[in-house]
C-alpha cells in the first residue's frame, strides 16, 4: 500500500507524484517541496489529490 497525489490542472490529469516513504514528516517535506515546483510549472491552478494505490 503506497500514498500516491494526483496532480491536477484545470481538472484534468497531469502527473502522479509517488513519495519515496509514508512517514508523515517525510511526507510534508515531498509535498512542501513538491507543490512549489508544481506552482511553477502549471501556474496556481494546481491541486493535489491523496489516493491510496494497492501493489
Amino acid at each position: 500500500m503506497v500514498i500516491v497525489f494526483d496532480v491536477l490542472v484545470d481538472g484534468m490529469k497531469k502527473e502522479t507524484l509517488t513519495p519515496r516513504t509514508g512517514r508523515l514528516q517525510e511526507l510534508r517535506q515531498f509535498i512542501s517541496n513538491e507543490s512549489t515546483r508544481l506552482i511553477a510549472l502549471y501556474g496556481n491552478n494546481v491541486y493535489l489529490n491523496r489516493r491510496v494505490h494497492y501493489k
